[in-house]
């Protein structure tokens, strides 16, 4: 149910407020005549409106010659205006007004002039007649109030025309004037029709206002003042119901005006719109079916009733909409827009539907223009808002589209079709803030649980692409759960890709793969074949190379062309052998060049492979992948990312190569770097996302010594892609700036998630080399002795694996380390070191000095052979008898220092012991404690179980006592209390005569002092069933019960007053009753 239909539903008529409802559905009018004889009964004469019109100058002329009371010709100039009859009503007025020039029936004239011209203004369309009528009906109560200024009438209309030119504020201060003037008129209980009217208007501004609790209680006030009114103050009653969300109770309200009124059509319009909103809301399609053919059934009784009720007509729109009847559609609301009496919202709902009607046929030109109009009726129309939006976006109008969902946004934040929508729109123009807004949008339809559209995870994925791959993952995968859990059959092959894409770029190849094979399974065309086969050739490639050829082969069988397919069975073939010996896969790969000199991918797989193979010197001195990758610039593309990319490492690889340090050297090395930082930067130039060439850049900073900017870059590389060479780089760097556990980590990431520690010997060498920087600037043996292990590892994963050529490289790492131990022991202070140390050490050394003359004979060393010579020369001269000496002195100074060391050894020990007995003491103190603790807990329960015992028994004896005081009560005297009633069977003492002395009583005491009268006792209250007294009293009894004596429980030697001695017979009693409150305490 729109907000258009249910406010236009509020009845706001002039006829309900001129008095006697004259106005409203007169059909005859029956005036009496002038007699010739005054004392004889008036003849009348009925004028009948329901068939024919009379002439309305007739009976201006019949009312002068009759001269009727002015309520007669009010009545007939209001029929006129009720059969809408433009200028008689005001004609029959005016006549009347010459009539009455002045007096009550002057007023009463100008009041229905006002009245009728606010009944006009409301029919006319055109803005200037409406005004014209506001100002002249504007002028007849200026002419009323000036006579009379508390003429509640006048007010009423004035208050009527300043809201319906929506001055509220004007409005709303009329109609508190006239209740406020109606009020001291007449008593509470006798509410005027005016006062009410007033109290109804000022509902409809709260209404208005969107106040609905204010509106809905002065609404219900005026169901108390007047239960029988109208307009029904139920309607409105019901309306703020239901924008309170209570539709039950607004439901409640319309079928209570309309069973007091069969004949309210405005109840069963609301009621009818009630049955539209609730089958939309069904929650199946039976239900649906139902209720809507059950407000269908209710429209048709509407429209049966009032075929030309406006509401109905666009209800019956709607339908015919929903049902495909465009052309019934644009007929009915052009209907509705050719009625004289229309309001603004209804005129916005009848331009809002012949723009859906336009929109929906394509014409978006028309479709807005409509939209538009909607909102110059209407400006809150929020659907004709979107529909603006809409036909700006198909008319590819983004910017102004975007103004206007921006603007709708302000009003409605939490609206999901405007924050999707302009999530959308700013995501086709790759703003930042279309991920902010669809986001938004998912929230809240989690939090509303509503369905949410398909297109904003897509979208939300897509933007992420360049951003986060984890997101855009993450968004993916959503679209993958809504899908199965709609029960969709086909999940678009585009989704499971673009899935396999992801896991892929993540480093999950055996994720990627099933969803790649699932795309290929549901794949039902053959554009995509080739496509899909390739993808997951390529995720199974570091799973099942022979299946990985095997599906590369079968997608050139589908497409022979296909080059991607070419390029990697070259690449895997590669794999199988010597790349640099291999003459066989090269002419492969030049003839593959050669027939497709133009493809860049080919190209940059040409370069790639000249890197690799080492091929970097032709016959003529050349650098081959130089001389290639600028061919691929100069030639082919001179945006090529992979060769500016190629191009910038090679002259990275150059500055580094330079190693002299004269003036020239630098010169010529930092031009070379200047020239890859070029190179580099012109590709972020091209794509700003192209981590490869940021991480170029953040080398170059490294080399140049900045390493702590360099470190910034490869943070921000790490965050972007999952690349081992990101990790890799960052231990070089960290490394450099002296991070070193950082780097090891780094490292040790690089080998464990992209490498595999039984065959990537080249990673365990660098994370060898990073314990080895560590040992050295810590002087750790530790770190050492780390270094030593990855270091063996390496060599070992080399071994292995037949990697012969490094193996040499390996040998030497380990020899060096042992090398390095050997010197670091033989420096270390005595107190540092241990003569196993030294032991552990030369041992070392002697393998290293073996492992550096094995070197010497290697065909291709890795480095001088001299050196190698040097450093095992040194060894087994030098070194070794060092660590020979280091020995002797270390195992001197151990055994000077040994009956030291046995003392502290033996005194740790000792106050080892003594710390634990005196733990295991303490422990069993805590123990004994703890019991007593306990025991005396114990001990306090049981007494306190003992007293209740007593107190129990106390008060049972008091019970069989109070019993037989009853047979002792013929001489008691009653006080006021027992007499009332307040001490059920309550005993009295009899009084005897004071003998003049003060008797002693203890502090407290209820007994009456010797000021009281002699003979008046204050009898002890005391409350005979109560076992437990009030924490304050317990409380504040705690200083009393310090000095008490339990010994003395139930003794009265110190209440030896006088008028207890001489009442002997009840002397027993007296001290029972002491003994209770003594008791009371615990």
């Amino acid at each position: 149910m729109s907000s258009t239909q249910l406010e236009d539903a509020i009845a706001n008529d002039a006829s309900y407020y001129i008095p006697g409802g004259l106005i409203a559905g007169v059909k005859a009018i029956d005036v009496p005549m002038k007699g010739t004889n005054p004392s004889d009964a008036p003849e009348i004469v009925t004028i009948d409106f329901e068939e024919e019109m009379p002439d309305h100058t007739d009976l201006i002329g019949f009312l002068d010659n009759e001269n009727p009371d002015v309520k007669y010709w009010i009545a007939i100039a209001c029929a006129f205006s009720e059969k809408n009859i433009p200028d008689a009503p005001f004609e029959i007025i005016d006549s009347a007004l010459a009539r009455y020039p002045s007096g009550e029936a002057n007023l009463a004239l100008h009041n229905a002039r006002a009245w009728l011209l606010i009944r006009q203004a409301k029919r006319v369309k055109d803005i200037k007649s409406v005004d014209d009528s506001f100002r002249l009906a504007a002028t007849s109560i200026s002419h009323v109030i000036n006579k009379d200024r508390t003429n509640s009438i006048a007010e009423l209309a004035l208050a009527e025309i300043s809201y319906q030119k929506s001055d509220y504020d004007n409005a709303l201060s009329i109609y508190d004037r006239i209740i406020r003037h109606e009020h001291d008129k007449k008593l509470e209980d006798e509410k005027s029709d005016i006062e009410v009217y007033a109290s109804l208007g000022r509902a409809k501004i709260l209404f208005k206002r969107k106040s609905y609790q204010a509106s809905l209680r002065q609404f219900q006030a005026v169901l108390i003042l007047k239960p029988i009114t109208k307009p029904d103050s139920r309607i409105g009653i019901g309306l703020n119901f239901w924008r309170l969300k209570d539709k039950a109770l607004a439901i409640n309200s319309w079928e209570r005006a309309l069973e007091i009124d069969p004949k309210n059509d405005t109840a069963k319009l609301l009621l009818t719109l009630a049955k539209f909103d609730s089958s939309f809301n069904s929650l199946s399609d039976d239900e649906f079916i139902a209720k809507y053919s059950a407000a269908l059934d209710s429209l048709n009784g509407l429209l049966n009733e009032n075929s030309n009720d406006s509401v109905s007509l666009l209800l019956l729109a709607s339908y015919y909409y929903s049902k495909g009847e465009y052309d019934s559609v644009l007929k009915i609301a052009e209907r509705v827009l050719s009625t004289i009496k229309l309001s603004s919202n209804i005129r916005s709902d009848a331009n809002f539907w012949i723009a859906r009607v336009n929109y929906q046929r394509g014409d978006f030109v028309t479709a807005q223009k409509f939209f538009t109009e909607s909102l110059r009726s209407n400006q809150e129309n929020l659907l004709a808002k979107l529909g603006v939006g809409q036909s700006q976006f198909q008319r590819e109008q983004i910017e102004d589209s975007i103004i206007t969902f921006e603007n709708i946004l302000k009003e409605n934040e939490k609206t999901l079709e405007v924050n999707y929508i302009l999530g959308i729109l700013y995501s086709l123009k790759n703003d930042q803030r279309g991920i902010k807004l669809l986001e938004k949008y998912v929230r809240l339809s989690t939090e509303k649980n509503e369905p949410i559209i398909l297109n904003s995870y897509l979208t939300l994925s897509q933007q992420y692409e360049n951003k986060d791959i984890n997101q855009a993952l993450g968004y993916l995968s959503k679209a993958l759960e809504s899908l199965k859990s709609s029960e969709t059959l086909d999940i678009p092959i585009e989704i499971l890709n673009n899935l396999g894409v992801f896991h892929f770029i993540k480093g999950n190849p055996q994720s990627a793969q099933l969803f790649f094979e699932s795309a290929r399974k549901s794949n039902k065309s053959q554009e995509l074949e080739v496509t899909l086969l390739f993808n997951e050739a390529r995720s199974l490639e570091s799973q099942d190379q022979e299946k990985s050829t095997e599906l590369y082969n079968l997608s050139l069988e589908k497409s022979q062309s296909y080059i991607y397919s070419k390029i990697r069975l070259l690449y895997l073939e590669l794999l199988k052998v010597d790349i640099k010996d291999d003459n066989e896969v090269s002419a492969k790969i030049e003839g593959l060049v050669s027939t497709n000199p133009s493809n860049l991918e080919v190209r940059a797989f040409y370069s790639w492979y000249l890197k690799a193979a080492k091929k970097t010197i032709n016959e003529k001195g050349e650098n081959l992948e130089s001389k290639h990758n600028k061919e691929t610039l100069v030639t082919y593309d001179s945006h090529d990312n992979y060769a500016l990319i190629s191009l910038g490492n090679l002259y990275c690889s150059i500055a580094r190569e330079i190693k002299g340090k004269s003036p020239q050297d630098i010169e010529k090395r930092n031009q070379s770097y200047v020239r890859g930082a070029t190179l580099f930067q012109k590709v972020l130039s091209l794509d700003p996302n192209n981590v490869f060439a940021a991480q170029g850049i953040a080398i170059i900073f490294v080399e140049n010594k900045l390493s702590n900017i360099a470190l910034e870059t490869f943070r921000k590389i790490r965050d972007s892609i999952d690349d081992i060479s990101v990790y890799i780089n960052l231990g070089h760097c960290l490394l450099e700036v002296g991070q070193y556990a950082k780097a090891i980590e780094n490292y040790e990431i690089a080998l464990s998630r992209y490498g595999d520690d039984t065959k990537d010997s080249r990673y365990l060498t660098l994370v060898a080399r990073a314990w080895f920087a560590r040992a050295v600037a810590e002087k750790s043996l530790e770190s050492y002795y780390k270094s030593l292990e990855f270091s063996q590892k390496s060599y070992d994963v080399g071994v292995a694996n037949g990697y012969y050529k490094l193996i040499p490289s390996l040998k030497y790492n380990i020899a060096f380390v042992k090398f390095n131990i050997a010197q670091f022991v033989s420096k270390l202070d005595l107190s540092k070191r241990t003569v196993d140390d030294i032991i552990k050490s030369l041992e070392s050394l002697k393998e290293a000095i073996v492992e550096f003359n094995e070197l010497t004979e290697e065909k291709y060393p890795p480095i001088n052979v001299e050196v190698l010579k040097q450093r095992a020369s040194m060894g087994s001269n030098t070194l070794v008898n060092q660590l020979e000496r280091s020995l002797k002195e270390q195992e001197a100074y151990e055994l000077k220092y040994q009956s030291k060391i046995e003392e502290a050894k033996r005194l740790r020990e000792l106050e080892k012991q003594r710390q634990e007995l005196e733990e295991e003491k303490r422990r069993a103190e805590e123990e004994t404690k703890e019991n007593e603790k306990k025991e005396l807990n114990k001990k306090l329960q049981e007494q306190a179980l003992q007293w209740e015992k007593e107190r129990e028994e106390i008060n049972q004896r008091f019970e069989e006592e109070e019993k037989s005081r009853k047979t002792k009560r013929k001489d008691a005297i009653l006080t006021d209390e027992e007499f009332s009633g307040a001490e059920d069977d309550r005993p009295v003492r009899k009084t005897k005569k004071s003998n003049g002395k003060r008797s002693k009583r203890k502090k407290g005491s209820n007994f009456p002092n010797d000021d009281e009268e002699e003979g008046e006792v204050e009898l002890k209250k005391r409350k005979t069933n109560k076992k437990y007294k009030s924490a304050d009293v317990i409380v504040d009894s705690d200083e009393e019960l310090e000095d008490f004596d339990e010994s003395k429980l139930g003794n009265d030697e110190d209440d030896d007053d006088e008028l207890e001695k001489a009442e002997n017979n009840i002397q027993e009693n007296e001290n029972n009753d002491d003994e209770d409150e003594d008791g009371d305490l615990f």
